[in-house]
């Protein structure tokens, strides 16, 4: 019968004119079209045209939508957008975490107010824009997403005034940390608007919290305790902080840094004549700010602050800083060798209770890569460190030769120390040309120099890279750390740039000759320095930190107290009273060629190496 019937239709079909034929398979071709469109449309009613990204990765994928306004990602007016993660888009967050210890998700708006909306100023004024996670509450049993609106005695969000907005901006919303971060991720999340906007994209990110003006678009990152955004960009409460990041220092925990980005406008940047300072006043302790054109950015360790999860507001020059930035260093492990990276003028007063040691803890310089500052419990750990080195390095009659323990028992290397990549190549090369066997502390301090770039490992022996090392410690009394800090500080940066031992060579030849006879017989008279005198390049170096370790206004009466000492009288007598009678100006008239340069190049001056102040 089936068959019958087919013949009957192929017949039928066989009779029909072409035009007809033409218009009954358009016909068939429609049906199909539309049963495709009922289908594609069934499949895809869920599909949000909303991509997530992933920090590190370029996929992308596209996140599943609960409303009509998450499919188009597109909000009319005072209402929701709500957006559920994958399975797979979960596990995401879970990778992010495990590999930053910490994890975050940003999301790009975009306002795109009606002229209505704009015209009503009353409505304008109270406009709000929040944004939301998604729980398992927001779930039923069978996972049927539950429509509800979300007050803000409801749930945690951040929230923003959007009269106030920039046209579009990102807005980061951190996870709390756990040790089974699995059991936190959220299931979605939700944004709100009163005007139109639009949600452009969602990142899957290391938590960063603050706010970011320096790209095209404004960043403003929240810890897992939400807040509201301060558009005018002169506070931010991190007060939430402690949810999100470690807070206290150890061999396996390293707390976040801030990082301050300094303006690039000319009229905010310090002159010699006029220094800008940002004021920064976080939990109650001010901390100033210098913008000098030769930085960028600022790292303050937020274990250098009394309290460093409180509200930070910027009060006078706060223009001076175009981003706020708390984020993860990722500088713990089994043994110490990352470095705490910060401007010189938070290591005196870094708190030894937030050491990552009992011994010792290692900062570098945040504006230089490659310059090292080792802060010791006392003069017995610096020398375990240091000492055997010195002898190595400076000290006259030693130079070239490794001392053994013996040889070292009972000599004290200096309080305060300085070295090349270069000179401590040579030290640890010649340890392993005549097999010679070095304390632990040498030997973890070359584990330090290599992990930190000083060296290339060319099989048993270093190649030297630039950098410098600096040594003080605890033991020493304030007063001495202060101006041994700003000493051995300028011997680093004559270590790394060449344009700066060339300038100082320059000054130092063509300084008044009897101040320069002077400086050395002075050296000569100490004997607890031992300085080679006739190593140039150490002379060099020494001339110009011995003049830039106080302020320029100090120079002349610093040396002026010099040629005062008896010692120094005794051994040059006539050069003392040379320099008593010049009252030090050949030391002050190379003090200030040197200050300008320095100023010119670092935004730095004599006595002063910090463009961070308490």
């Amino acid at each position: 019968m089936n068959k019958l019937d087919f013949s009957k239709l192929k017949k039928k079909y066989a009779e029909l004119s072409d035009n007809q034929k033409k218009f009954l398979f358009a016909c068939f071709s429609l049906v199909l079209v539309c049963i495709a469109v009922i289908v594609i449309l069934a499949a895809t009613k869920n599909i949000s045209s909303v991509n997530l990204e992933c920090y590190g990765s370029e996929k992308m994928s596209k996140l599943q939508a609960l409303d009509t306004n998450a499919q188009s990602g597109i909000i009319k007016k005072s209402d929701y957008a709500s957006f559920k993660f994958s399975r797979e888009q979960k596990s995401l967050f879970k990778k992010i975490y495990d590999d930053n210890s910490t994890v975050a998700l940003t999301v790009r708006i975009q306002l795109k107010p009606t002229k209505n909306q704009l015209a009503d100023e009353t409505k304008l004024s109270q406009a709000l824009f929040r944004f939301g996670f998604l729980d398992s509450s927001d779930f039923s049993a069978r996972g049927k997403f539950i429509k509800q609106i979300f007050p803000d005695n409801h749930r945690i969000v951040v929230s923003g005034k959007e009269e106030n907005a920039p046209a579009v901006f990102d807005v980061s919303f951190a996870i709390q940390k756990n040790d089974d971060i699995a059991k936190v991720i959220p299931e979605g999340f939700f944004i709100y608007s009163s005007l139109r906007c639009k949600v452009l994209a969602a990142c899957v990110v290391p938590a960063e919290l603050g706010f970011d003006l320096t790209n095209d678009v404004p960043f403003y990152g929240f810890a897992c305790n939400g807040g509201l955004i301060d558009f005018s960009n002169v506070s931010f409460d991190f007060s939430g902080a402690s949810m999100v990041f470690p807070v206290q220092n150890s061999s396996t925990l390293s707390m976040p840094e801030y990082v301050f980005t300094l303006s690039e406008n000319e009229e905010l940047k310090s002159t010699y004549e006029r220094a800008v300072k940002a004021e920064v006043n976080l939990g109650g302790e001010k901390i100033y700010i210098k913008n000098v054109k030769a930085a960028k950015n600022i790292v303050i360790p937020s274990a250098a602050l009394k309290a460093p999860f409180s509200r930070l507001e910027l009060m006078n020059q706060a223009q001076a800083l175009s981003s706020v930035i708390l984020r993860s260093t990722h500088i713990a492990g089994k043994e110490i060798l990352e470095p705490v990276r910060t401007d010189p003028g938070l290591i005196l007063n870094y708190k030894t209770s937030y050491w990552r040691t009992l011994d010792y803890e290692v900062f570098e310089w945040d504006r230089y890569p490659g310059i090292l500052f080792f802060d010791t419990r006392n003069y017995d750990v610096q020398d375990n460190f240091f000492r055997r080195l010195a002898y190595f390095v400076e000290k006259a009659g030693y130079k070239g030769r490794l001392l053994t323990n013996q040889e070292l028992e009972g000599k004290h290397g200096y309080n305060a120390h300085d070295y090349s990549a270069e000179s401590m190549a040579r030290f640890f090369n010649k340890a392993t040309e005549i097999g010679f066997k070095l304390n632990p502390e040498e030997e973890l301090l070359k584990k330090i120099l290599i992990h930190n770039g000083f060296f290339e490992v060319e099989g048993n022996y270093l190649k030297a890279n630039e950098g410098g090392l600096v040594s003080i410690s605890q033991e020493s009394q304030p007063w001495l750390r202060s101006t041994l800090l700003a000493h051995e500080g300028w011997h680093t940066i004559f270590f790394r740039d060449a344009e700066f031992r060339n300038y100082v060579s320059a000054v130092y030849y063509t300084m008044d000759p009897d101040s320069r006879a002077f400086l050395i017989d002075y050296f000569k008279s100490q004997e607890s320095l031992g300085y080679d005198t006739n190593d140039e390049y150490l002379m060099n170096n020494e001339f110009m930190a011995y003049i830039m370790q106080q302020k320029l206004s100090d120079v002349s009466e610093y040396f002026v107290h010099l040629a005062n000492r008896g010692t120094v009288i005794k051994y040059t007598p006539d050069l003392a009273a040379y320099i008593r009678r010049s009252q030090g100006k050949g030391f002050e008239d190379a003090a200030l060629a040197l200050n300008d340069f320095v100023f010119d190049k670092y935004g730095i001056v004599c006595g002063n190496i910090n463009l961070v102040s308490r």
